[in-house]
């Protein structure tokens, strides 16, 4: 069943939760089983990122089944792990697109973020990129292992708007080397908060 089928009260499934992440409602933090299991507590809180502080979700264990209405994004910024941008080896381009619906209320602004992995050289490039808008570039010249850098653009997604976007990673580091994005309700709030 669709999440928006759900009634406030209803058990929640897996494939209630996927549907949720895939139309926009949630952002995921790992690959959701798809089945029709019901999430537990715990589960809400392991699959996608939620309010852990509002009261009817607080109030259960983690082993009891949560109902639509105990389920609410996190505020503030939320991630997105691009799915095949994890590469433990090698180099070269990698892109992945992605589908971002704004359900929020008010206006997104979505970034990406790089990550050298375990390499402390070599160079990077990385971009979001919209059809009939400009690119948002992330441009990387290692420096350090681990080092994180972040785009100095963002996308205005505005309420009520669905965005494909295409997320590219071109480097020469490999060892780990991963592009994400994530979103902040306020300007620049992701770069302080990644």
């Amino acid at each position: 069943m669709p999440w928006v089928d759900l009634a406030n009260n209803q058990t929640v499934s897996f494939l209630n939760l996927w549907d949720a992440v895939n139309t926009g409602v949630f952002i995921q933090k790992q690959p959701i089983p798809t089945n029709n299991e019901c999430i537990t507590k715990a589960d809400a809180n392991d699959y996608i990122y939620i309010d852990t502080s509002l009261a009817s979700y607080a109030a259960k264990t983690s082993n009891q089944l949560v109902v639509r209405q105990d389920l609410q994004n996190a505020a503030g910024v939320y991630y997105m792990t691009i799915t095949g941008f994890y590469p433990v080896t090698g180099t070269g381009t990698n892109s992945s697109m992605i589908k971002i619906r704004n359900l929020s209320g008010g206006t997104i602004y979505l970034y990406a973020m790089y990550n050298s992995g375990g390499a402390n050289s070599g160079f990077a490039t990385g971009y979001l990129q919209q059809t009939g808008q400009e690119n948002v570039i992330v441009f990387t010249p290692v420096t350090a292992s681990g080092q994180i850098t972040y785009s100095s653009g963002y996308y205005t997604i505005p309420n009520n708007t669905t965005v494909n976007i295409n997320v590219v990673k071109q480097d020469s580091v490999g060892s780990g080397s991963s592009v994400r994005t994530a979103y902040s309700t306020t300007i620049g709030g992701s770069k302080t908060t990644l």
